[in-house]
């Protein structure tokens, strides 16, 4: 009878703790995920953008990019309102951190993106033109506004050019940063057996 009780003594011991650990985890989880969740917004917010690039639809790239901001703020104020995890604001802050990113994106670099489509698109409307009327036809007037026209087209398309590989450059950092902080975080708040 001493041995049964001492095993149900130790199973429930061992059970709690496992409770414990299993609650303490989920806590950790649920924490986790509610900062991923809004991170994921912005995320998917500035997917559609890309697809809005890729295809060149300048209206469908000017609405992602107020959505992103408005994603952007709003993720913000939310992550704000969020308590620490233990007193530990390190997930929060990484994740306003990537916010930031894609505030500064949808304020200042989309625009230009947009801009530079907008650009292209009344250049290949000029050169369309252009291109009716026979070259000996055209007076030196005509001649200088087209050129005039086409190095607006190729300076747009060497700020667009670099504008894409800042961009890039800035989204692989912030995104490794981001996963980084999530495994540092993570390792930092688990509980090892």
């Amino acid at each position: 009878m001493k041995h049964k009780l001492f095993l149900i003594t130790l199973f429930f011991s061992c059970y709690t703790g496992f409770a414990q650990v299993d609650t303490a985890t989920a806590r950790l989880n649920n924490y986790r995920n509610s900062i991923v969740a809004v991170f994921n917004k912005c995320n998917l917010q500035e997917d559609e953008i890309t697809q809005a690039i890729k295809a060149k639809k300048v209206n469908d790239i000017e609405s992602g990019r107020k959505g992103l901001l408005q994603c952007a703020i709003a993720g913000m104020k939310e992550l704000t309102a969020m308590e620490d995890f233990n007193g530990d604001p390190a997930l929060k802050f990484s994740s306003r951190e990537a916010l930031k990113f894609y505030k500064q994106l949808a304020e200042s670099d989309i625009p230009q993106i947009r801009d530079y489509f907008i650009v292209e698109e009344n250049f290949q409307r000029i050169k369309k033109e252009f291109k009716k009327k026979p070259a000996k036809k055209y007076s030196q007037q005509e001649i200088q506004a087209y050129n005039k026209e086409a190095n607006k087209y190729n300076d747009a398309l060497t700020r667009y050019i670099q504008l894409g590989h800042f961009i890039s450059a800035s989204r692989k950092s912030t995104l490794y940063n981001w996963n980084a902080s999530q495994k540092i975080f993570m390792d930092a708040h688990r509980r090892k057996p």
